[in-house]
């Protein structure tokens, strides 16, 4: 009977695994693999693929024909050249290129071309040593790297000589072992989960290491235990780090599962808590928050996450730890941010947007956050993390929050972390079936000497939010000794159109302005006895980088005491859909 070789065993594999589902599948070599190409090392062959669940772009294969490289959001021209042997437009460009990940989207294209162009890159790296040097000797980078060979050996292999199988096997294992003998080196951030969940791959990937595989999966679980809070958010309260979490530990459950070892409590539980957390945070449009890092989401990502488990959003309006709050009534949900930043080894995503909100009606944005930019735009980072990028009150035209400039911080942590407000309250309770928010914060407190109150009122029928923001001395007594200006933002998605209320249709044209959404939606937003103007913003949390917008902004100025009320109602009726 003739042998079927390694790369025919992955397709079958494959076919037999099918499709995501409600659960995650893995394309698994049941019998020992025979003969020199199957082995990774001396009696050690391949056993299991994980399925890879992040989208792939079906645009990245036809610019990388034309020549462009494109990794988060940057590109590189490659004039006929191998990715690993072009100038890197930036590191963060650098550290995307050798983890490897965007092997999806050559997979994805489905083409003999894609296909070869994805072992000639491989072939190339095996060329240029990079095991050990540069970015590619960076815990994380090699974690990620470890990660996507063994999630695309069929394709790195297929049709593989003795000689490129024996090539990619002893790089393989060489990055193990260097891993397992420098996973400290991680910063304990989201990397050093990423470095331990690596580990357990490799452990369950390859044939004869399952001795080292208790140690992996506790030293995962010991990650969790520190990282992962008690309400599924994650110790930086960055959104992000959760959905990319998700995305490498869905495969993981699986893969242990298909070995018929019993996922860790720890594991499942996280699995379990993150993803309710997800749906905590998830706008009608599908798209996360973008508080504290969150940046650009991929809805189709997202998508396959949440049908893991999709069961409900979680029963409680203030997540505990996480300190993020929800209130919904119908088609209007408000999700705000109601927490003090992270500890300062975990802040350096975090922004400046304490007591800042997003809503969304039906499907669409009503006020959103700029979000983060992506690499590519590094530059607009600062930007984007001050209190003025966020829907929410900026006094003395600086942030709420205070970076910390120390070099040896920033060198280590490899960027600037922030501290500050100090206490941060929330509660929220039904007042005559409408929903209340109550929170502040003191953030401005030290400086400037004021506290923020913000109280937020949504009706029961979801058509009306009224807001009030109060800025008031310690204790509510005393005079500042000069006035210090304030400026309320509700910035907008760049789709959405916002104009003056025509005459005669109720109050005066400078206090109350028409926000219509891309869907028909038509609001009505107004300011009790202050100005209200429409001015221009930015919008960073898009893939084709920084898009203009608008934001409604209601300026002023506080001697010690200031409230500034605020309404939110809907002109015309909901449809069916909403």
């Amino acid at each position: 009977m003739a042998r079927i070789d390694f790369s025919d065993r992955m397709r079958l594999a494959a076919k037999r695994a099918g499709g995501f589902g409600r659960r995650a599948s893995v394309h698994v070599v049941r019998s020992s693999l025979d003969h020199w190409r199957h082995k990774l090392s001396p009696g050690r062959p391949l056993v299991i693929v994980p399925q890879e669940l992040r989208a792939a772009d079906p645009s990245f294969w036809p610019e990388v024909e034309e020549g462009h490289f494109g990794l988060n959001g940057a590109f590189a021209e490659l004039d006929g050249q191998t990715p690993f042997r072009v100038l890197p437009p930036n590191v963060t460009w650098a550290r995307e290129l050798h983890g490897f990940a965007w092997l999806r989207h050559l997979e994805a294209a489905g083409v003999p071309s894609a296909e070869a162009a994805a072992r000639r890159y491989l072939a190339d790296w095996l060329d240029l040593r990079w095991t050990g040097r540069d970015v590619a000797a960076e815990p994380a980078v090699r974690a990620r790297r470890i990660i996507s060979w063994i999630s695309h050996a069929p394709l790195l292999l297929d049709g593989a000589c003795e000689a490129a199988f024996d090539r990619f096997a002893h790089a393989l294992s060489r990055d193990v072992r260097r891993l397992a003998a420098n996973w400290r080196k991680a910063p304990d951030d989201q990397g050093r989960l990423l470095v331990a969940t690596a580990l357990v791959f490799a452990r369950l990937a390859i044939e004869g290491a399952d001795r080292q595989l208790p140690s992996a999966l506790d030293r995962l679980d010991a990650g969790i235990s520190r990282q992962i809070l008690t309400d599924g958010g994650h110790i930086s309260r960055n959104p992000a780090v959760l959905v990319e979490l998700l995305l490498d530990w869905l495969p993981l459950k699986s893969c242990l599962e298909a070995r018929r070892i019993e996922p860790s409590t720890g594991l499942i539980q996280a699995i379990y808590r993150i993803n309710a957390m997800l749906r905590f945070l998830r706008h009608s449009d599908g798209a996360i928050a973008r508080f504290n890092g969150m940046g650009v989401g991929d809805p189709a990502s997202l998508a396959t996450l949440l049908a893991y488990d999709d069961g409900p959003v979680p029963p409680f309006d203030i997540a505990p730890s996480s300190r993020y709050a929800r209130i919904s009534r119908e088609s209007l949900t408000i999700i705000a941010d109601v927490g003090a930043p992270p500890p300062l080894t975990a802040s350096t995503t975090a922004h400046a947007g304490c007591l800042s909100i997003e809503a969304s009606a039906g499907g669409e944005l009503l006020f959103c956050n700029a979000g983060a930019p992506t690499s590519a735009d590094a530059a607009w980072r600062a930007v984007a993390r001050a209190t003025a990028s966020h829907s929410t009150v900026c006094l003395g035209e600086i942030s709420s929050s205070r970076l910390v400039r120390h070099a040896g911080l920033e060198a280590k942590l490899g960027a600037v972390p922030l501290q500050l407000p100090a206490h941060v309250t929330a509660e929220v309770s039904t007042v005559d079936g409408d929903c209340v928010l109550k929170a502040s914060h003191d953030g401005y407190l030290e400086r400037l000497g004021l506290i923020h109150h913000r109280m937020l009122r949504l009706n029961s029928d979801g058509t009306a939010l009224n807001g009030r923001d109060r800025l008031e001395t310690k204790g509510g007594q005393g005079r500042l000794k000069r006035d210090v200006p304030f400026a309320l933002h509700f910035h907008l998605h760049p789709e959405s159109k916002c104009f003056p209320q025509a005459e005669g249709e109720g109050m005066a044209a400078r206090q109350s302005l028409v926000i219509q959404l891309p869907d028909g939606q038509r609001w009505l937003f107004a300011a009790s006895a202050m100005p209200v103007s429409v001015e221009e913003s930015l919008f960073f949390a898009g893939s084709s980088g920084p898009r203009a917008s608008l934001q409604i902004v209601v300026r002023g100025a506080t001697g010690g005491i200031t409230e500034i009320t605020w309404s939110l109602t809907r002109l015309n009726p909901p449809k069916r859909s909403d």
